[in-house]
């Protein structure tokens, strides 16, 4: 068998969707199993049937790549998976993946009508869905109507090598109080981090532009003289990130709508301490969360920072153990992802993985 990560709108440059490719890859890799990627890059080198040619050089996109993920789900001994919604999802070598349902979340959307429709009819097609938390699971039954037994929570992870520069970063000086991880864009509520964030505090943003950048900028702007703010948008190594979470005293994700929330587990095993808004898919995570704030709650959220400041000077080593041996490693999410698969389950070298999500009544 090879698996075949498709996702031609993925840039390798860009965190996120090619990580958690990186991420799966390397897991497949560990079982010996062979598996390829295709992503943006790669795209424009691969074979193509006539119509798909046609489509890619008359700037049909989307047709392009929905020819392409129906040719590789039509070789035999190739299983296909792909956050793409407009592939031919009801193939059983297909698995579509989804991170999160932006397309029905007014304040978050991205696509329109359009990608709100396409997750409709192409979701509810699918015999085998992949989501990263139960509260996408939920999400999908919910706005989608997929079968719940179709759906199976395969969560982000946390490989051992981040895990090795989490630990290197622990004995690292604090420079920042508060550090967010996270790309700007509105949802994630930047703006509102930096008006509640304490008098004299020192805050290091991470990400790249979404939309909303300039919004954090004028609210920095708006604090000058009282917060000191690092924004870092040359951040494009994992030794880089975990260099500026170990100079970081409490990691902060005031986003309003995710899928996930990778930037907890990765604080937590930095050692810092985590304030997070109380959304679903973070109440997942409670365990590495120290205070939650409903979301878009400016008061909460100062009074919360506000305290950490005042009673935890020092980092939290415990939080880190906590994610070395949680259900978050790369033992826990192979074994979840040989079931998946229905490949033998790899030995064991971390936590037990719980078991995959089946159908419930």
């Amino acid at each position: 068998m090879t698996i075949i990560f498709f996702n031609p709108y993925a840039d390798t440059q860009v965190k996120g969707a090619a990580r958690r490719i990186e991420f799966l890859r390397d897991l497949l890799n560990g079982m010996e199993v062979a598996s390829r990627a295709i992503l943006k890059a790669d795209y424009p080198a691969v074979s193509k049937g006539w119509a798909e040619s046609l489509a890619w050089r008359g700037g049909l996109r989307r047709l392009a790549y929905f020819l392409q993920a129906r040719r590789l789900c039509l070789q035999d001994g190739q299983v296909v998976i792909s956050e793409v919604i407009f592939t031919p999802t009801w193939h059983s070598n297909m698995v579509l993946t989804v991170h999160d349902l932006k397309a029905f979340e007014p304040q978050a959307t991205r696509g329109g009508m359009a990608r709100k429709w396409a997750y409709l009819v192409f979701a509810r097609l699918a015999r085998r869905v992949v989501v990263v938390s139960e509260s996408v699971r939920a999400d999908m039954i919910r706005c989608c109507g997929v079968r719940p037994e179709r759906i199976h929570v395969l969560p982000n992870g946390i490989s051992q090598d981040r895990l090795a520069l989490a630990r290197q970063s622990l004995p690292l000086a604090i420079h920042y109080d508060f550090v967010y991880v996270s790309s700007f864009a509105r949802h994630k509520r930047h703006a509102l981090l930096l008006r509640a964030a304490p008098i004299g505090s020192r805050i290091c943003l991470i990400g790249r532009e979404l939309g909303a950048l300039e919004e954090a900028r004028q609210a920095a702007a708006e604090r000058q003289g009282e917060v000191e703010v690092h924004f870092r948008h040359d951040v494009d190594t994992d030794e880089q990130l975990f260099e500026l979470l170990g100079a970081s005293r409490c990691g902060v994700f005031p986003s309003i709508f995710e899928g996930f929330g990778i930037p907890l587990l990765e604080y937590a095993a930095a050692g810092l301490h985590v304030i997070a808004t109380d959304i679903p898919p973070f109440a997942e995570l409670s365990q590495y969360v120290d205070r939650f704030v409903p979301a878009d709650d400016e008061p909460a959220l100062r009074s919360a920072m506000q305290a950490l400041l005042t009673e935890a000077p020092d980092k939290n080593p415990e939080s880190a153990r906590r994610v070395a041996q949680g259900p978050y490693t790369e033992s826990a999410i192979a074994s979840k992802l040989a079931e998946l698969l229905r490949l033998p389950r790899p030995p064991s070298g971390g936590a037990s993985a719980p078991e995959l999500t089946k159908a419930r009544p």
